[in-house]
């Protein structure tokens, strides 16, 4: 992944498109929702991001310079099931550049 590219546009004005599922287009809304709210789970990141694996969209933000961090957290389930889930956090709203 080339470094520069995945964050020039991340932070822009530029609005992620609801229709497109392209990683580079997940990672738009994964970084809006965090700079907006702070943080987001792994369920809330499938249900109103419509992101299928945010793990890995996370990942790919961190290699661009993002820091976030992630704790466990318990999520129960409409069938009332506990889940063990990820939250992640938005340390630092600017990527940071690597030396």
């Amino acid at each position: 992944m080339d470094k520069k590219k995945a964050h020039t546009n991340a932070g822009s004005n530029i609005h992620p498109n609801s229709k497109d599922n392209s990683a580079h287009n997940q990672r738009l809304k994964i970084l809006d929702y965090l700079l907006e709210h702070g943080s987001i789970t792994t369920q809330k990141a499938r249900e109103l991001l419509d992101i299928y694996y945010p793990p890995a969209r996370i990942n790919e933000l961190r290699q661009a310079g993002y820091v976030i961090n992630m704790l466990w957290v318990t999520w129960e389930s409409d069938l009332g099931v506990k889940h063990r889930i990820g939250r992640y956090v938005l340390v630092q709203k600017q990527p940071i550049e690597a030396n």
